[in-house]
């Protein structure tokens, strides 16, 4: 046994960059429930995000060694229990902030959709090691990711929404689809948004459209918070305020300042040069995540990568495109970095199948498909 599958390490950059992340959102919701003039120690929120983070390592490092042979013969079990998560917020689910995403255990919440993603990953990735990306698999493929994005659509949440289709485009994409049938199903989709709009999307989210496109529309309501974020990142200027000087954040009093803008929390902590360093540690992930990818040859590892890495990435680019008014408020997580314990866990379990895939080389003769191709 290597050294590398001894250590459970296989891409350092990777491991780095997340831990990095992951450390920085720590920094981020003390400061950012950090009260001048208290004893000093560690806050109840962060105390809790820093236990969510030590089981997410520990996820992190049993992922690592899962066979990818043995992951995809558990992939059906994997979805369908992601269905059945989605499922129970239903009938068990906590209502926060007008959607139902949340399962409340007492001493804890979890949010399924978060887990649903990497159902839906192994899932997809399996189904494309095994099948050629014809009419055929490309419908199964859709049917995969109608069920998970239609519950998703019902809590509703429309971030989490967005970021399932995103996976499944990049992962039939590289799953080498032609691309007139992808032309179809892009000009299928295009035809049938209206309908989705005025079907799936709830009234709260509206607004936050109209907002988007009309900032002065309710300045002192849906409107507010956007202009705190432009108020916290013009404050950060290029070195920031600090996380734990005696300063006023524009922030302070907006419940979500540590998970739908953490990004603007970070620019206002820290400044440009924190932000900038924040986007550069995600280029880092997304770099790593492809040669992963690339060096595990055809099947079921490749595709596997693929849809981690955009899991990752898309979600972490649709957040500061939030933070910079760039696109509409979704609700969506920064990666590793904002509040959250389902989040954080799921993010280090991707991270985990991502080592996974740089230790692991797969067989001459992964799949029937893989060896055709």
């Amino acid at each position: 046994m290597s050294l590398r599958q001894l250590t459970g390490i296989g891409d350092t950059w990777l491991l780095l960059a997340a831990l990095s992340l992951a450390a920085l959102g720590g920094l981020l919701l003390q400061g950012a429930t950090f009260q001048p003039g208290t004893e000093p120690g560690l806050s109840l929120e962060t105390s809790r995000q820093l236990a969510y983070g030590g089981v997410g390592v520990v996820c992190m490092l049993a992922a690592t060694r899962v066979d990818h042979r043995l992951l995809a013969r558990l992939a059906p079990a994997l979805y369908l229990g992601s269905l059945v998560g989605l499922s129970l917020v239903f009938v068990l689910g906590a209502t926060e902030y007008g959607a139902r995403r949340w399962i409340d255990l007492g001493w804890t919440t979890v949010q399924p959709s978060e887990f649903a993603k990497v159902g839906l990953i192994v899932a997809l990735a399996t189904l494309a090691a095994a099948h050629p990306p014809d009419w055929r698999g490309v419908g199964l493929s859709l049917l995969l990711l109608a069920a998970p994005l239609g519950l998703v659509l019902l809590e509703p949440d429309l971030g989490t929404s967005l970021v399932l289709v995103a996976i499944w485009l990049a992962m039939v994409v590289a799953w080498g689809t032609p691309w007139r049938l992808l032309g179809g199903l892009v000009l299928t989709g295009v035809a049938v948004l209206p309908l989705l709009f005025a079907v799936a999307v709830p009234d709260y989210q509206r607004e936050r459209l109209a907002v988007f496109f009309d900032p002065d529309r309710d300045p002192l309501g849906t409107g507010f918070s956007l202009r705190q974020v432009e108020a916290a990142l013009g404050t950060g200027g290029v070195t920031g305020i600090g996380a734990f000087g005696d300063h006023p954040s524009a922030l302070e009093g907006l419940a979500t300042r540590t998970s739908d803008f953490a990004f603007a929390q970070a620019g206002e902590f820290f400044g440009l040069l924190g932000a900038g360093a924040i986007i550069v540690i995600y280029v880092v992930v997304a770099w790593r995540g492809i040669a992963a990818g690339g060096a595990s040859g055809p099947g079921f590892g490749r595709m596997l990568a693929v849809g981690l890495t955009c899991m990752l990435v898309a979600q972490a680019m649709m957040h500061i495109a939030v933070n910079l008014r760039l696109f509409p408020a979704t609700g969506i997580a920064l990666p590793f970095v904002s509040q959250g314990g389902s989040a954080l866990v799921a993010m280090l379990l991707a991270v985990g199948l991502l080592q996974g895939v740089a230790l692991q080389r797969p067989p001459p003769r992964e799949s029937a498909y893989a060896s055709r191709r």
